[in-house]
């Protein structure tokens, strides 16, 4: 076989001809195997199983064969071999390269068979050993790699000259030896440099992972911790989930607990995702992992209830802590005890495991300022602090590795080294009350990974199945066998300390190598621990049959079915999939043609389909269809219908049963071929029908015709069937065979028209013969019995439809439009669709909304969709000249969209037109965000009357203020807008962020002696604005020590945040730094412009609005 092309690892010496290398201070020789090795062998980190060097030395290079393979060598208990390509392994390219490589020379080698290797290749001069050109390289032999190595490995000419700071040619008295170093490393786990083409997870460990989504590989780690705590798998199984008809919570997750227990491929979790209520995108964030798993545990708990699965989440997960104030000089001590399902761990300046539980129950002494204050024995010195009271089976431990930053003023993650053990005693950290009949001993079960930064980055799980069994890593899809330090040493975080295999460091380097420690950002962030006593009863094995029979039978019948449409869907190419038309489905069918196909706005009836071999015989076909319909097979004709040019589908032509060997697919490719399935209609001929034709009208065919009745009290357009007409019959005559066959009067009057395309249907002359009405096989026509006028206008004002052409038109401009609420209710709304003509207008579209939903059309308001982000946009204005088109489609611009977003009102739209809705944030007389308050209008209220006689019922002012109300908006973050008063609400826009406070008493008090100027908050820099902007009387004479201590009372801060501040003057806040201001400034004597504020530096500490929260329904 052809050698597997390895390119060359550097060499010692660059062998490029543009540039020479410099002489190796460092000389060793190639019989020097320890210094050798040590030198251009570098430590992989993994244990060596064996080490041998083979010498091979050659005569006569220039006579050598192409190909070259050296004597057999073994190391490690395997048989090796180096294969030489003396002119080079170019295929077909110049000879001007040397090509080496290890072989794996054991041909008996069983199937499955890997070695890993770690060696190194040098050509060396005969007579002088320090003479070499050497490249190394590692790799994983297999059955389909067998050898590794250098296509390119030296140029042929360096080897036959002195060059390069080299002394002597490398060959020479064309003799020269290759040497190869080999190390057959230990793989303990099997997958040491595996390349994982066609890896068999199911197969290597006995397990399969989870399929990612997009961005769920957080959840997939917490699924697999879950589902291997046997004891939790097993509860999740017995909840009731018999009578679940649609994916509920817990059947999604037995599915998935089920298939990754019993498959033998990755387990998808959409199914899962959907039953939470997740939409595509959230698949695609990536959310906290403690957030979720409590999200998950809630609503589980909650179905648990009144099951045999009852508690079972609180018996495994759930301990107590006691939060404590004991005093230190009297009997008296305050205390209170809590559940918790997970313990939060600081990590940050902390050692490890035991470090982090110390500091958790870490004892503070209140003494001094800080006493005390203990019911009926006053202030006391005290310890205060939190202990364990129980810890659960299983405990799920938290590590705190990402945090908020308040200086940065950003989330950062901790990747300080952190250890954790394999095994911990908890015995230390319980209450000396608590029991200790077991000893609190706990085993690692897993280990939850973060690898990236705060950003964003990859989640994986390592776990032990069970006591015995070996750690595993669950990386989404692959599931894969990992050693101790896998587990431990790699996820500790901090810098990479390189360490052996045993878990020791290196030896010291030498002085001259420089070694550069590296930061790792792949660490652990949640450990889970089993109580050592329970290990056996909480990993308990659980055997299919242990699953209850009703899930089982479900799951096994779902995998069944999927089974059987993936088979459909790889054997698709040797089907044909046809649809007949039978006249009992064409009499049910509502729409043009004979029957719709893929028009999702119509109610489509079921058409007879078949999926059939491509190689079936069309007599069998027929024979089949005949038997089912129970109609003797010379009695039906089976016509293919076609795609005329005008966008119909019509019947063509009928398929001849002359040729017994015609196959379907031959059927399809002659009749229909533009179509990809075979569309029929079956024709039954009745035999004494066609006796009777015979007899009128010999052997000329008759042409068939499709007939419709367009019934006007019901308004439904229905299929009568088909009926045979001569060329030269006239129009009235099918009047007269239609009334014959619905049993009408014969005198009935009928109007005939002719179904010739969607926007075409016109009136039929009556004593026109069907050849001068161009009437062909697989036409179609439409009647409907005359009216009187009076009738008709009757009809008409009731906004029925009166002729065919009418409803013809209805079925052309329907449309399904998609119905959503607005907002997320804690009581869900329905999502809807209705079919809705394109021509409704605004009244009638709400009336058809508000019939379906029982609610007043009246109440009822809409809402246009962003055309780019698809959430509510524009509000729709209830005018009755809007169509549904217009609202579906708002611009010319803009794709349909075909949503419309919904709410529920209180009061009309007309009262809510005639009135405005505002929001008016409260924020006193300290400048704080207290509360908002949002009032229903008439759009001619002034300001005035907003402040004085709505808002000011709302709100609460200070008894000694001066009781007057002041309604504002923030402009650019910096500075209030206030409103005079005159101002009417309907000039207020819709975006305008509302404020309101209490004018202070020396503002209000305010003389010509005195000057008010703006403040606002910012972070760094002046652009950063946040909180409220507000406005501030200077004194004149007053020193700033003595302002800062009237800012403090009216922004209402404490003593720790104000002392943070950093007050500064801001002059032109976009180009100007601003100026810090010292306590003996004046800031009244500054001559104030209108760009001149006071700045407030300090962070924003109210709450932001964190990542989208973890939603299960």
């Amino acid at each position: 076989m052809e050698p597997v092309v390895e390119g060359p690892s550097p060499m010692v010496e660059d062998v490029s001809p543009q540039t020479p290398a410099p002489m190796d201070i460092d000389v060793v020789s190639v019989t020097d195997h320890e210094a050798f090795a040590a030198k251009h062998l570098s430590d992989m980190g993994e244990e060596v199983e064996d080490f041998t060097v083979f010498t091979w030395p050659l005569k006569d290079y220039r006579r050598l064969d192409k190909k070259q393979l050296s004597p057999e060598f073994s190391c490690g208990g395997h048989k090796w071999n180096i294969l030489l390509f003396p002119m080079g392994n170019s295929n077909g390219q110049a000879n001007d390269m040397v090509s080496v490589y290890l072989n794996y020379g054991d041909q008996k080698a069983s199937e499955g068979w890997h070695v890993c290797a770690q060696f190194a290749l040098a050509i060396s001069n005969p007579g002088d050993p320090t003479v070499y050109i050497q490249s190394q390289a590692h790799h994983r032999f297999t059955n389909e790699e067998q050898d590794w190595g250098f296509t390119r490995f030296v140029e042929l000419r360096k080897l036959f000259s002195v060059s390069e700071g080299r002394p002597k040619p490398i060959i020479e008295e064309d003799e020269t030896v290759i040497t190869a170093f080999v190390r057959v490393l230990k793989d303990p786990t099997g997958v040491l440099w595996h390349n994982f083409h066609n890896y068999d997870s199911k197969k290597e460990t006995g397990h399969v992972g989870l399929k990612n989504q997009g961005a769920t590989c957080y959840m997939n780690s917490l699924l697999q911790s879950l589902f291997l705590t046997n004891s939790f798998r097993k509860a999740v199984y017995q909840i009731p989930t018999e009578d679940d008809t649609i994916d509920t919570v817990p059947l999604a997750l037995q599915r998935v607990f089920y298939h990754l227990q019993t498959s033998d491929q990755s387990v998808g979790t959409t199914e899962l995702t959907k039953s939470f209520g997740w939409k595509g995108f959230d698949s695609f964030l990536q959310h906290d992992v403690q957030e979720f798993n409590r999200v998950l545990m809630d609503k589980l708990e909650a179905k648990m209830k009144g099951t045999e699965s009852d508690g079972e989440i609180k018996r495994l997960f759930s301990g107590k802590y006691k939060s404590y104030v004991k005093c230190i000089d009297i009997d008296f001590e305050s205390a209170r005890s809590e559940e918790f399902y997970d313990i939060q761990l600081n990590v940050k300046g902390l050692k490890g495991l035991e470090d982090s539980f110390k500091d958790y129950i870490q004892v503070e002494t209140l003494e001094g300022e800080n006493k005390y204050n203990a019911e009926g024995f006053g202030l006391q010195d005290a310890k205060k602090g939190v202990i364990f009271e129980s810890f659960p089976p299983v405990l799920h431990l938290q590590l705190k590795r990402f945090e908020y930053d308040f200086q940065r003023d950003q989330n950062v993650k901790i990747n300080d080294r952190y250890e954790f053990p394999l095994e911990i005693d908890l015995g230390d950290y319980l209450d000396e009350k608590a029991d200790r009949s077991q000893p609190h001993i706990y085993k690692l079960h897993g280990v939850l990974v973060h690898s990236g930064d705060v950003h964003g980055g990859h989640y994986f799980v390592l776990i032990k199945p069970s006591a015995t069994h070996r750690w595993l890593r669950f990386d989404d899809d692959r599931v894969v066998p990992v050693t101790d330090r896998e587990v431990l040493e790699d996820n500790f975080g901090g810098e990479s300390l390189n360490l052996l295999p045993n878990g020791q460091p290196h030896p010291a380097p030498k002085p001259a190598v420089k070694q550069t420690a590296l930061k790792r950002f792949t660490n652990a962030y949640m450990l889970v621990y089993v109580r050592e006593s329970q290990v056996n009863e909480i990993l308990s094995p659980i055997s299919t049959e242990q699953v209850p029979e009703h899930l089982r039978t479900r799951l096994e019948r779902e995998r069944r079915d999927a089974e059987q449409r993936r088979r459909e869907r790889d054997e698709q190419h040797l089907y044909l999939t046809t649809k007949v038309i039978t006249n009992e489905t064409f009499t049910k069918h509502q729409g043009f043609d004979l029957a719709t196909f893929d028009d999702r706005t119509a109610n489509q009836v079921d058409i007879p389909s078949y999926r059939v071999p491509k190689s079936q015989t069309f007599l069998d076909f027929r024979a089949m269809v005949a038997k089912e319909c129970k109609i003797p097979a010379e009695n039906i004709r089976l016509w293919v219908l076609v795609n005329r040019q005008n966008k119909t589908v019509r019947p063509d032509a009928p398929i001849s049963d002359q040729d017994p060997t015609m196959t379907m697919e031959t059927v399809r490719d002659k009749m229909a071929s533009r179509q990809q399935d075979l569309k029929l209609y079956l024709e039954y001929i009745d035999p004494v029908t066609r006796a009777q034709w015979t007899t009128n009208h010999g052997n000329e065919p008759p042409i068939m015709v499709f007939v419709k009745h367009f019934d006007v009290a019901h308004q439904t357009l229905a299929g009568v069937g088909h009926f045979y007409v001569h060329k030269h019959m006239k129009v009235s005559d099918l009047a007269t065979m239609i009334n014959e066959r619905l049993r009408f009067p014969p005198t009935t009057a009928l109007k005939i028209y002719e179904e010739i395309k969607p926007n075409m249907i016109e009136q039929m002359k009556m004593k026109a013969t069907f050849l001068q009405s161009e009437i062909q096989d697989g036409d179609i026509v439409c009647f409907q019995v005359e009216m009187g006028e009076k009738e008709t206008q009757d009809l008409d004002k009731q906004g029925m439809f009166t002729t065919p052409s009418q409803f013809y038109d209805f079925f052309l401009n329907r449309v399904v439009v998609i119905f959503k609420p607005k907002y997320e209710d804690p009581e869900p709304k329905p999502e809807f669709d209705l079919v809705l003509s394109k021509k409704m207008t605004y009244e009638q579209m709400a009336n058809k909304v508000g019939e379906y939903l029982k609610h007043d059309p009246l109440k009822l308001r809409f809402t246009q969709p962003n055309g780019q982000t698809g959430l509510p946009k524009a509000i729709v204005k209830r005018q009755n000249n809007h169509t549904v088109a217009e609202l579906i489609q708002p611009s010319y611009m803009s794709a349909t969209s075909n949503l419309l977003f919904y709410e529920l009102l209180d009061v009309s739209i007309i009262e809510l037109e005639t009135k405005k809705s505002l929001k008016i944030t409260w924020v006193g007389v300290h400048n704080k965000e207290e509360g908002s308050h949002s009032f229903l209008l008439p759009k001619n209220t002034t300001m005035s009357e907003v402040a004085e006689t709505h808002l000011r019922k709302n709100v609460k002012l200070t008894p000694e203020g001066s009781n007057l109300i002041r309604v504002f908006e923030v402009a650019h973050g910096r500075s209030q807008k206030p409103f005079s008063g005159s101002e009417v609400v309907r000039d207020v826009h819709d975006s305008t962020e509302l404020f309101a406070e209490e004018i202070p008493v020396d503002e209000a008090q305010a003389d010509d002696d005195v000057r008010i100027v703006p403040v606002y908050h910012f972070n760094k820099e002046p652009s950063r604005a946040h909180g409220v902007p507000f406005k501030f009387v200077l004194l004149p004479d007053e020193k700033f020590a003595d302002t800062k201590k009237r800012l403090q009372v009216r922004t209402g801060m404490n003593d720790k945040d104000f002392a943070k501040v950093k007050f500064n003057l801001v002059q032109n806040a976009m180009y100007q730094k601003p100026a810090p201001i010292a306590d003996d400034d004046v800031l009244f004597v500054h001559k104030w412009v209108d760009d001149d504020f006071l700045g407030l530096d300090h962070l924003d500490k109210r709450v932001r609005q964190a990542e989208k929260a973890v939603f299960i329904r």
